[in-house]
């Protein structure tokens, strides 16, 4: 049937929500909305949230397409979604906290803290786990683990019986090698709760979402329903249209007691915002182990992703970002971007797209803030570089970057950035005197067509940016 397949994954009506834009600026809100519009028209989905929350603590939200369609219910940014995998970033969070408090050390061995489990090698250290290179073999593809599942969708499974249920023999020694594994995530819950005596869902609601009132994030094996939850829109009979699964997926308390540390919660783009921006920014550790936390190595995941400590470091439009995405048939991208001190959340409730599809969503608000950024009153220090355009735009081989520097720049840098997020062509220019000016743009050979970004940077501190589409026909 198709949506195991979807379903399994945890690592068009075009109709436009209610914005929740109290006290953002009105020019912002409005072109974060129309950009959130713009990618769920080209995404052709059932429906898709985000949230933006800015240097000033305010969050923007808003939704574009639909939850249901009788009765007609359009997406808004009171519903949850299943997050998935940004769920990992809690528990890494929790972790790192009981290390500051001397509870554990990263470095601690399995053994010192669990029992022995077949296929699980006891010299496993807790930085193994939240780093995704202990080898173990990841429990969702276990041949009994969806029949299990389906079978009593009401128990409620303990993380111990799972790891005794579905484990087979591990892909690689420890620390040998990266490869994504949601057991890992299983085994820090299991060490959570053997160094608290509490459930981790006890402590992350004591520790998280209660003290900094992230009221939306639940888990349905233990939290009651919400009354708004996006539908979600899946292949549940295997005849490749997508059905109304809402009442078959949220009660499914199987999955998400067994998922719980690895991917099992639920909540508002709005909520993931402030949690990633509150997490990610390093405010909830030591400077010291969030060190330990952001440092990151290559992994085999897309997008030339990094992965650090329960945590991956991406970038876009130039500028690192570090957060999680996560599926769980729901889709989630959430990152925090340290340099502007923003973090943005996206979530899909369509099964046909994952986590990945999403990149594109954050990069649109990412580009909608950053245009609007020296628009919005009392963001920033004056503007080195105003009334910047580019000339002309649609562009081919060619182009010109125009203007104005209000005083002296040292060093400016002129980059060319793909979707992707790559700079596909770089310059450098110095000693540039106020006054207008015109430097030229040139496309790589065989560049493809499509929406690319001019970056402009000037003495590394002010930073401006146009959009610009590339065309050769």
């Amino acid at each position: 049937m198709r949506y195991y397949t979807t379903l399994f994954l945890l690592l068009s009506w075009s109709l436009s929500a209610k914005v929740n834009a109290q006290d953002v600026d009105p020019k912002l809100a409005e072109a974060l909305q129309h950009a959130l519009d713009s990618m769920y028209a080209q995404l052709d989905i059932y429906g898709l949230s985000a949230a933006v929350q800015l240097p000033n603590d305010v969050v923007w939200a808003g939704g574009s397409g639909v939850s249901t369609l009788q009765p007609l219910d359009s997406i808004t940014p009171e519903h949850r979604f299943a997050s998935g995998s940004s769920t990992k970033t809690v528990t890494s969070m929790c972790i790192m906290q009981l290390a500051d408090e001397g509870v554990l050390q990263l470095d601690d061995s399995l053994h010192q803290w669990l029992p022995f489990m077949l296929h699980v090698n006891p010299n496993i250290t807790i930085r193994q786990l939240l780093q995704h290179q202990s080898g173990l073999f990841d429990f969702l593809y276990h041949p009994n683990f969806q029949p299990s599942m389906l079978q009593n969708v009401n128990q409620l499974w303990s993380l111990g019986v799972v790891m005794n249920s579905f484990m087979n023999s591990p892909n690689f020694a420890p620390g040998t090698s990266w490869e994504y594994s949601n057991t890992n995530f299983i085994l820090l819950g299991m060490i959570i709760e053997a160094a608290t005596g509490n459930t981790y869902h006890e402590e992350f609601q004591n520790r998280f979402f209660e003290p900094y009132n992230l009221e939306s994030f639940v888990n349905l094996a233990y939290d009651p329903l919400p009354a708004e939850v996006a539908h979600l829109w899946l292949d549940l009979d295997g005849n490749g249209q997508l059905d109304d699964a809402h009442n078959f997926f949220t009660g499914w308390k199987s999955m998400f007691s067994v998922t719980g540390p690895a991917g099992g919660y639920f909540t508002q783009p709005r909520d993931l915002a402030k949690w990633m921006r509150l997490s990610m920014s390093g405010s909830l550790c030591s400077a010291d182990l969030w060190e330990e936390a952001s440092t990151t190595i290559p992994s085999t995941l897309p997008g030339n992703t990094q992965y650090g400590l329960g945590l991956t470091r991406q970038s876009f439009l130039g500028l690192t970002s570090f957060g999680h995405g996560g599926d769980l048939s729901y889709s989630t991208s959430a990152f925090y971007f340290p340099e502007k001190d923003i973090s943005i959340a996206v979530q899909a409730n369509d099964a046909s797209i994952n986590s990945w599809n999403l990149r594109p969503v954050i990069r649109a608000l990412l580009g909608t803030y950053l245009e609007c950024e020296p628009l919005i009153s009392g963001s920033s220090a004056p503007s080195i570089l105003e009334d910047s355009r580019v000339y002309p735009n649609p562009m081919s081989n060619a182009s010109v970057f125009r203007f104005n520097l209000t005083s002296a720049v040292d060093d400016l840098e002129l980059n060319l950035i793909a979707p992707t997020g790559q700079v596909v062509r770089a310059a450098k220019y110095q000693n540039l005197q106020p006054g207008q000016h015109e430097l030229p743009v040139k496309t790589p050979a065989g560049l493809p067509d499509g929406m690319y970004y001019l970056q402009a940077i000037a003495d590394k501190r002010q930073t401006a940016y146009q959009k610009v589409l590339i065309t050769h026909h």
